[in-house]
């Protein structure tokens, strides 16, 4: 599918307001079923649906990595629509978020939201780094502080290259309840 493919498919399902199903080309990468809630120039904001038919929190994921959104490639979309509208949830945008450049979407997930999951895919499709965002150095290289499963922080940040940064998650049953028991990371 070529970028302005995906982009006209993208801008169609958040017009519409009914839920996607997103393929990537990413070699082992989750697909996502979600309501498009942000298109920009680099980053689609989207609105996860759980596999419990719930909306779980918001994916970020770079439109160049995009193969497929449409509902035609989800026979379930109308079912899961119509649950999640009769138990009255509605996806919602995030008007804040920067979706053309990488920065600034780490910058206004980290202000909106106190833990962010980042996903390199592209290296390890079955890993992701869960913490609070510190900052992107002169290398353009990500700073997170990361918070572990059992809820424990790091002292000193990880470093990721932003290039390599393939989705990035905020909100959700597993990031919040991190943050619950977790709390605020300590300074480092």
């Amino acid at each position: 599918m070529t970028r302005g493919t995906a982009l006209k498919d993208l801008k169609r399902a958040r017009r519409s307001g009914e839920p996607v199903r997103v393929r990537r080309e990413i070699a082992g990468a989750d697909r996502l079923d979600a309501y498009v809630v942000g298109v920009g120039r680099k980053w689609v904001l989207l609105h996860t649906i759980s596999d419990e038919i719930r909306l779980d929190g918001y994916s970020a994921i770079r439109l160049r990595d995009i193969r497929h959104a449409t509902r035609s490639g989800w026979k379930g979309a109308m079912t899961a629509h119509r649950a999640i509208t009769l138990r009255e949830e509605h996806p919602q945008p995030l008007p804040d978020i920067d979706l053309d450049y990488t920065k600034g979407l780490i910058e206004t997930l980290t202000t909106a939201f106190p833990l962010v999951a980042v996903y390199i895919e592209k290296l390890d499709p079955h890993v992701c780094h869960i913490g609070r965002a510190r900052g992107i150095t002169r290398n353009k290289r990500l700073r997170l502080q990361e918070i572990g499963p059992a809820a424990d922080w790091a002292l000193t940040p990880s470093t990721n290259r932003t290039t390599d940064i393939t989705r990035f998650d905020v909100s959700g049953g597993y990031i919040d309840a991190l943050h619950a028991v977790g709390g605020d990371p300590p300074e480092c």
